[in-house]
């Protein structure tokens, strides 16, 4: 399908360039921002990338997959970026170390997708079990920490971290619903 797609993008055609950014653009923010660590600086990139691809269509020969292609292109993005006088202030070399040692045919972004399927729902539960579930699983406080935070009881976070996990399961798959607990913070 990607490579119909992008037979159209060629073609000019911007329905198919815009069904192509919306397919992509998430999960190479995900990427870039896992090598960064900046997730403005990455959605920058990354729509900086899908310009360029667009003003260049009708000369880019992809020879592997269009996703490996658009992970050579994000990666090549950081690199010039770490070059230009604007990554003074970033940690550069501890960035180029990361991106030497995560192999493109190696990063999924399938798995990244799954994680933005999780964080969309986690946004749909109610404000105190939202705020609840992500000090638990994004911020790694206990119960009793979040108790103390929210000025209620342990029994109340317990009660609001199993509504929201039951709401998650309902509407994830088990592999899915496995990625709210790598989420946690270590």
């Amino acid at each position: 399908m990607d490579n119909r797609i992008w037979e159209n993008i060629k073609a000019g055609d911007k329905q198919s360039f815009r069904l192509f950014f919306d397919e992509y653009y998430s999960s190479l923010c995900i990427y870039a921002n896992s090598i960064i660590n900046d997730m403005e600086l990455s959605q920058d990139l990354v729509s900086e990338c899908f310009i360029r691809i667009w003003e260049r269509k009708d000369r880019i020969q992809i020879k592997t997959s269009v996703k490996n292609y658009l992970l050579l292109t994000i990666r090549n993005s950081i690199y010039s970026y770490l070059r230009s006088p604007l990554s003074r202030k970033s940690n550069t070399e501890t960035i180029i170390e990361r991106l030497e040692n995560l192999p493109v045919e190696e990063y999924n972004l399938e798995r990244d997708e799954a994680i933005q399927k999780v964080y969309k729902l986690i946004e749909e539960l109610p404000g105190q079990q939202r705020k609840i579930l992500e000090m638990a699983t994004l911020q790694g406080k206990t119960y009793k920490e979040i108790s103390y935070a929210m000025g209620i009881s342990v029994n109340t976070v317990n009660t609001q971290i199993s509504r929201a996990y039951r709401f998650l399961r309902e509407r994830l798959s088990i592999n899915e619903f496995l990625l709210c607990f790598l989420l946690k913070k270590n």
